[in-house]
């Protein structure tokens, strides 16, 4: 028998690894508790996810546990360009009109009783029917699967969420890890922009059949700004979603105004292609229709050019730092950050390429 003899470094190295990963390693029953102050007790590790948000998808992925994803929502199916592993999953449906049977089919995998190895992660949302109470009402049918209210749209609870799912997941160090990352991002975006004066701002949610809304107090986007050191002139209004008139967006007088875009379905790339291109031309097509709204032009904004569009995808889950660096740079243009570099890293480690020859907003930023 050959023995084999560590120095004494190898051995304290070896020592070391196996604290760490006693230190990482989860201990059942665990109990976590989620965003919408639900406590939650898994009595088994979670080998199988169904995510029904890109948030969450987007979340997972980042922890290496895209290989536990089962089902989808449709969400989660329409940014394929963003989760390349997950477009093949089964789909569960609308993100906010879930196919609760075919959740109980794939957690039943064919088996008369359903392995509680599995949980469902969507919003919080406690008044709406699509919500995490709504969820737990659609799974009664189906014995031992859990549901879990995890957003990742909110800067102030970002990392508490990252740190809960790494725990389901059993991807603590791979939660921690991300953490150090966000941390780092998020607080040079707050140095850099620190002392800086509050540039008004105005973000529009949506515009349709002559109805605006905005984003208010609470919203995601509110927190977001004020990281990046702006104000929001919705601020003062009491609803976190609330409609508005044009004339009193004119009356405001906004510094800057945002333009929220969505990708529309089947949209296959990140971002859209810089200018001179047919997206660019949309975008300063759509850019011009606000410009041709009543008293548009004699805003502030509308003066200094300061009327942006911005890719809604870096505004709401992890890639919120990514967004958050970008609005920095929209609101204080010689700050010094480098969103671009800043994305690039966030994709490296979600496994994809910096979409080159493409922006998140429009028109550029200027470095």
């Amino acid at each position: 028998m050959q023995i084999r003899l560590f120095s004494a470094p190898m051995a304290l190295c070896l020592i070391a690894s196996m604290l760490m990963a006693s230190a990482w390693a989860a201990e059942y029953p665990l109990t976590i508790t989620d965003s919408a102050g639900r406590e939650v007790t898994f009595n088994q590790p979670i080998e199988r996810v169904i995510v029904t948000s890109s948030d969450a998808a987007e979340a997972v992925v980042m922890l290496g546990a895209a290989d536990k994803v089962v089902g989808i929502s449709d969400t989660v199916k329409n940014k394929g360009y963003y989760f390349p592993d997950l477009k093949g999953k089964q789909s569960v449906g609308k993100w906010n009109a879930l196919d609760y049977e075919m959740i109980g089919a794939i957690a039943s995998d064919g088996e008369d009783a359903i392995v509680p190895d599995i949980v469902v992660i969507g919003y919080s949302y406690p008044d709406k029917s699509y919500g995490i109470y709504g969820l737990e009402e659609g799974l009664l049918p189906f014995e031992n699967i859990k549901a879990v209210a995890l957003e990742f749209t909110k800067p102030q609870n970002m990392t508490r969420e990252i740190e809960v799912l790494g725990q389901i997941l059993g991807k603590e160090e791979q939660s921690s890890d991300y953490i150090s990352w966000y941390d780092e991002k998020i607080n040079s975006v707050k140095d850099a922009v620190d002392g800086m004066n509050l540039p008004e701002a105005y973000v529009e949610w949506s515009s349709s059949g002559g109805d605006i809304s905005t984003l208010g107090p609470g919203s995601a986007f509110d927190q977001v700004l004020k990281v990046a050191k702006g104000y929001n002139i919705a601020s003062a209004l009491e609803e976190s979603y609330p409609k508005v008139d044009w004339e009193w967006v004119v009356t405001e007088n906004p510094e800057i105004i945002i333009v929220r875009q969505t990708q529309p379905a089947g949209h296959t790339e990140i971002g859209w292609e810089s200018a001179p291109s047919q997206e660019a031309s949309k975008l300063q097509a759509a850019k011009n229709e606000l410009l041709d709204r009543s008293g548009a032009s004699g805003t502030s904004a509308a003066k200094s050019d300061r009327i942006y569009f911005i890719d809604w995808d870096i505004m709401n889950g992890l890639d919120q730092v990514v967004g958050a660096t970008y609005l920095a740079k929209v609101l204080h243009p010689d700050v010094d950050l480098n969103p671009e570099e800043v994305y690039r890293e966030y994709l490296e480690r979600l496994g994809l390429e910096y979409p080159e020859g493409r922006t998140m907003v429009y028109p550029e930023i200027e470095d």
